[in-house]
């Protein structure tokens, strides 16, 4: 006797896969097409043409982990990504001064999600100096910069954010 019951099975699943499949490509895409992680300001230095600090943002949902940064194409010669526990950005003056911006291997941090307004404040108006708030990268290359390639993942998805850094 003839039995539907195995090939049925496979017919009754072949949609759902390809429900998922395409779900999956679909989020791919989406995250390819809106990588997380944005330069929201550069400083320069008087004293050091080759430094700059490059405030960085997560507007994702999920950690970021920095690989690798280039200046002008090339390993940078010193990198060190900055976390700031107050409302004192990593950038401009007096990131050496502040005990609670503190520097760290690139890989030695992940970067966080970008915390809501509201409670930026609240943490802002309990003077909290254990989250970290603020990040930003330290970049001193051996030559002046014009652009930094920063190499990172998100979601096990790689990515690459070019900052042009010329004034």
């Amino acid at each position: 006797m003839w039995s539907r019951g195995k090939a049925g099975d496979n017919l009754k699943r072949l949609p759902i896969a390809n429900i998922l499949v395409f779900l999956v490509l679909g989020i791919f895409i989406y995250l390819k097409a809106n990588p997380p992680l944005s330069a929201n300001g550069i400083s320069f230095y008087q004293d050091n043409e080759t430094k700059r600090v490059v405030e960085i943002v997560n507007s994702g949902f999920a950690d970021i982990k920095l690989k690798n940064v280039l200046v002008n194409g090339n390993k940078a010669e010193n990198v060190e990504l900055g976390a700031s526990r107050t409302n004192h950005m990593v950038a401009g003056g007096g990131l050496d001064e502040d005990r609670y911006i503190t520097f760290h291997k690139i890989n030695e941090l992940e970067v966080q999600p970008e915390l809501p307004l509201e409670e930026l404040r609240g943490l802002y108006e309990k003077d909290d100096r254990q989250i970290i708030k603020h990040y930003g990268l330290a970049v001193i290359g051996n030559e002046v910069p014009e652009k930094i390639n920063i190499k990172y993942t998100y979601l096990y998805i790689p990515y690459s954010l070019e900052v042009n850094v010329t004034e």
